[in-house]
């Protein structure tokens, strides 16, 4: 029951109680986000900032905004394509937002201070002193790497579930379709935030 909870809750709750949850998620994780200064960029996998960056609560709210409308419009539009059955808009936004409830777990990792690494500016950085941070904090980086990873395969796993679910397909249809939806939202998100924080800077 529990695995069943942990992969496929779209069995259990779908519609407008999956949007409602969803949303609370996505506000969770803007707010996590900005508190933590993780950023989520695309749909695929969140980043731990740097130490000395700060950024704008609002660049946190549109990144998620970005990835709700990404993930709707997108496999809405895939499942109306591939799929053989009615396909509501209301269930690809409710299962695709709690899709993201995974990345909580990330974005609570940044609200502990160890996590973010100062390094400098990138483009003047040291090779050398670089190597010395990773070194001084590996055993940090990979515990942190791994954590990211469980949990970046939870959630494709979560949107792989609701995207079946809602649009009702399965099998190498559902594989391919689904692949390609995600390669088309993370380039989408990634695009309206790049738009987002040049209109802000």
């Amino acid at each position: 029951m529990l695995i069943s909870w942990l992969f496929t809750p779209f069995k259990f709750i779908a519609g407008s109680k999956a949007l409602v949850i969803g949303i609370v998620v996505l506000a969770l994780l803007s707010i996590f986000g900005y508190l933590g200064n993780v950023h989520f960029g695309g749909i695929v996998g969140p980043s731990i900032a740097d130490s000395s960056s700060e950024s704008p609560y609002i660049l946190h709210a549109c990144y998620q905004l970005s990835a709700c409308i990404s993930m709707t419009l997108v496999f809405y539009i895939m499942a109306r394509i591939v799929s053989k059955t009615s396909v509501r808009l209301i269930d690809i936004a409710g299962t695709m937002a709690v899709s993201q409830a995974p990345f909580i777990l990330v974005a609570l990792l940044g609200l502990l201070p160890n996590v973010h690494l100062h390094i400098g500016d990138p483009n003047t950085a040291n090779i050398q002193e670089i190597m010395q941070v990773v070194k001084d904090n590996i055993v940090m980086i990979t515990m942190i790497s791994i954590i990211s990873i469980l949990v970046m395969i939870w959630s494709m796993a979560l949107k792989y579930n609701a995207y079946s679910v809602s649009a009702n397909i399965k099998g190498v249809i559902g594989g391919v379709s689904f692949t390609i939806g995600i390669i088309i939202c993370e380039i989408l998100s990634r695009l309206i935030n790049y738009l987002v924080i040049n209109l802000i800077s």
